[in-house]
């Protein structure tokens, strides 16, 4: 009873090193991953106030009444646009609308063909009329809309960032930056 005793205590003392192990190498991939600027959290995107409605910019007219609508911006240049989209293969789309930036409507058939992206839910912006619309320049991007309103935009560097957005109530969405305005604006103090 005595040897059991002793090697279930052992035992527990192993398991807490490992486990102390486990919680510093955790750390340390933290402090590894920003140093690197590796990290996959989001930055808020400026966008027009007032927004246009997704017909006005190109896209599809029921996309205007959605009440939960994601435009994912993605380009067929971007591998990380590659990465999301791939990860896309299999899950809901059903709040999720894809506008892919393409040379070309071959170029960017091929490419939801090898994402497995349904033809149904992206539009080609091979001019950026759509992305001009939306005075957007980076890719992955996603703005969240309900019935045409941007309530949220923000850049995607990871599907794990994506996922949450796809759900309807599944995430608190902050709070939006803060719109571009056209004109220049005056500098504090000036009259």
């Amino acid at each position: 009873m005595l040897a059991l005793t002793a090697f279930v205590l052992v035992l527990a003392v192993l398991v807490l090193v490992a486990l102390f192990a486990l919680m510093d190498q955790y750390r340390t991939l933290e402090l590894v991953r920003e140093h690197l600027g590796i990290n996959d959290t989001p930055q808020p995107l400026p966008h027009p106030d007032p927004a246009p409605r997704p017909s006005e910019a190109g896209l599809p007219a029921e996309l205007d009444t959605a009440g939960h609508l994601v435009l994912l911006f993605l380009s067929t240049t971007c591998g990380t646009c590659k990465t999301v989209a791939t990860a896309l293969r299999g899950k809901p789309t059903a709040h999720l609308h894809v506008v892919l930036k393409a040379h070309s409507p071959a170029v960017g058939a091929e490419w939801c063909r090898e994402t497995g992206l349904p033809p149904e839910r992206v539009t080609l912006d091979v001019t950026s009329s759509v992305a001009d619309a939306y005075q957007l320049r980076t890719t992955p991007a996603a703005y969240v809309l309900d019935r045409g309103q941007v309530l949220l935009a923000q850049t995607i560097p990871s599907f794990r960032q994506l996922a949450p957005l796809l759900t309807p109530g599944a995430t608190v969405l902050p709070r939006p930056p803060t719109p571009v305005t056209a004109g220049p604006q005056p500098s504090p103090g000036s009259p």
